[in-house]
């Protein structure tokens, strides 16, 4: 069972915990989705295993409170395909283990019951997280090899601070049965939205107990696929909302999330004294806006670590931010909420907003809180402006807000990370809460200069110096593998990134500059040296101007069926000087390169400047995502500048 979360999950082994006793055999549900005849279409002839049956009943009690049974059936179809083979369930204080229980049938048909000691406890942790009471209970079952079959059955408490239950019934391998069942009590509600699925009404097989079926569900692969958003903004699935009380929709619902979490999250704010006095403290006198609040920001994400303790309800509930700021850490809820306050003592409002790093994952259209980072939204006053405030949205109440994650220290206040850019999240403001589109930042505001000047050997020997300056929000990702890498492998990776240019190179000096310095651009400065680097050729020399970096996507040319997704907007911009030697002229350059795409352009020209060659090109990506059916067009696009890249310049030795 999977519930809103705003760490991302890792495994750590733990001791052995005892499972509850299982039947000897297995049971007549497995059976019969073993012996029902599976025919997967050509479209999953590399598919490497199958559910055959993915089950879930969700019963809620007069109480409101509900239990999770859960049933599998997993065939594995090919060797790499027994990690889909692999039974859990996650249990936590909030959400105990009532049962688990496992079963497989070897592809010699013999089968085999888990006993109590076979089953092992492990705990889960994130980036950053000190600790979290959620665990779970695994099994590695005899016999999950190709052509095995694995089964598995649990039963959980579901939290009850929970209104909301999900059915994901596409995944990365194709199902050839999934079912969900929900029953409620006599007179409570449900209402069911669905993602990337047309809506599926259910059966009502009794008063309350509804069901809802799915047959022949393909997989979601994007293995080897370029350029493609991450599988769970792609997949299909269902939110069911259940409530004793009548349920809204669309925007109303949204509005009943945010209003429901600001009700969690609002009280962690308050009787902060100490952060009252910091967060005047650390605004001073000045009256500006931009001001005031970059300093707060500044302090949260210079000071504040980033660590999580997740515990129950903590899972979703920030600590209070008087906690937080005595700690001096706190995970990405606990860290809104330390700026929500410090920001309210200096008469500035902010709120919180509940987003997914998977752009896409959050869609407008279907009402949830599953997510699994949690940022900010300042609001700006009426009539301010400020050209750093580039990540502004407004929202249906004519308010402005920018849009700040607190957690990354890596991006300036008034700009917003490249994996946030394009999302949705929902903007945390009691009754006016809603659903909002997250800002992307135009091309022109993230930048990537190379410049560089060369000397050219007559023997083909490549040397000069390279200057790449980096602004806008994708250069963060930089300044995080920067600060956390040693002299060594900077270097190493520097060199890493040469070899896509240079067969053989010498690297003779690196330096990187505002690694930290947010407010200033990202310098990278180097000196190399690359032996043959132009080809003889009889008495010509044959030289690429394009000496370092590449704008080219990497693309196939396998049949697109899945939208295309960029990083991020931007402009990138390239100025090569290239002194050729002595005795030597330019007989011939390539011709100028001029591409409109509507989504993108390119252009690149080459000159001949008494002794030195000069190229110079610029690209500016414009939209962040394209329709599967534009794939054409990007190809067209990356053939063009994979043949600029790629071009020659002809010098021929004076007679």
């Amino acid at each position: 069972m999977k519930y809103p979360a705003f760490a991302l999950p890792i495994v750590l082994l733990l001791p052995f915990a005892a499972a509850h006793a299982a039947p000897d055999h297995v049971p007549d549900w497995v059976q019969q989705a073993v012996d029902n005849p599976v025919t997967l279409p050509r479209a999953e002839k590399n598919a490497k295993a199958v559910y055959l049956l993915e089950d879930t009943l969700l019963t809620v009690g007069p109480d409101g409170h509900a239990v999770t049974r859960y049933r599998a059936v997993v065939k594995i179809l090919r060797p790499q395909g027994r990690e889909y083979a692999l039974p859990g369930v996650s249990y936590s204080k909030d959400e105990k283990l009532l049962s688990f229980h496992v079963w497989s049938i070897g592809s010699d048909g013999h089968q085999y019951t888990m006993k109590d000691k076979e089953y092992r406890d492990v705990g889960e942790e994130g980036y950053g997280i000190l600790y979290n009471d959620e665990r779970a209970r695994v099994a590695s079952p005899p016999g999950a090899d190709l052509g095995g079959i694995v089964a598995w059955e649990s039963e959980s408490q579901f939290p009850g601070y929970l209104n909301e239950d999900m059915w994901e019934f596409q995944y990365l391998i194709p199902k050839v049965h999934s079912v969900y069942e929900i029953d409620v009590p006599q007179g409570w509600h449900q209402r069911a939205v669905w993602f990337h699925h047309a809506a599926v009404q259910p059966a009502e097989i009794a008063p309350g107990h509804f069901r809802w079926e799915m047959r022949d569900v393909p997989s979601i692969d994007v293995s080897d696929v370029p350029l493609v958003p991450s599988p769970r903004a792609l997949a299909g699935r269902m939110s069911v909302h259940f409530s004793a009380s009548p349920i809204p929709e669309g925007d109303a619902l949204w509005a009943s999330i945010g209003n429901w979490y600001e009700g969690l999250a609002s009280p962690r704010t308050e009787g902060a004294t100490d952060v009252a006095a910091s967060a005047r403290s650390l605004a001073g006198d000045s009256q500006d806006f931009m001001a005031r609040i970059a300093k707060v920001a500044d302090y949260m994400q210079q000071k504040i670590r980033y660590v999580g303790i997740e515990i129950g309800v903590g899972n979703l509930q920030p600590h209070s931010a008087e906690d937080v700021f005595k700690n001096q850490y706190g995970d990405c809820k606990d860290k809104a909420t330390l700026l929500v306050s410090m920001l309210d003592a200096v008469g500035i409002r902010a709120t919180w907003v509940l987003v997914d790093t998977r752009r896409g994952f959050v869609d407008p259209g279907t009402p949830s809180m599953y997510g699994n980072h949690a940022i900010a939204a300042i609001e700006i006053p009426k009539g301010y402006d400020n050209p750093r405030l580039e990540a502004v949205v407004t929202a249906k109440t004519g308010k402005r807000y920018l849009i700040f994650d607190p957690t990354n220290a890596y991006v300036p206040i008034g700009q917003l990370p490249v994996y946030l850019q394009g999302g949705y999240g929902t903007l945390v403001a009691g009754p006016d809460s809603q659903v909002i589109e997250l800002p992307v930042l135009k091309p022109d505001l993230d930048v990537t200069d190379r410049s560089a000047k060369f000397e050219l050997a007559a023997d083909g020997t490549l040397k000069g110096d390279v200057t790449v300056v980096r602004s806008g929000p994708s250069s963060g990702g930089l300044r995080h593998r920067l600060t956390e890498s040693s002299d060594k492998e900077r270097t190493e990776s520097l060199e890493g990134s040469l070899r896509n240019d240079f067969s053989t190179f010498t690297l003779n000096s690196e330096d990187f500059k505002n690694i930290r310095n947010l407010d200033q651009q990202l310098v990278t400065q180097y000196d190399v040296t690359a032996p043959a680097y132009a080809k003889t050729a009889g008495s010509l020399l044959l030289v690429r101007p394009r000496v370092i970096g590449s704008d080219a996507e990497g693309l196939n040319d396998e049949e697109r069926v899945y939208p295309i997704s960029f990083e991020s907007l931007g402009t990138w911009r390239d100025s090569f000087d290239v002194k050729i030697p002595s005795g030597y002229a330019v007989d011939e350059v390539p011709d100028p390169v001029s591409v409109d795409m509507g989504f993108a352009t390119y252009r690149s020209e080459v000159k001949a400047e008494g002794d030195t060659l000069h190229y110079s090109r610029e690209y500016v990506l414009k939209k962040l995502a394209l329709n599967a059916d534009q794939y054409a067009q990007l190809k067209s696009l990356e053939g063009k500048i994979t043949t600029d890249e790629n071009s020659t310049a002809v010098l021929k030795k004076r007679e």
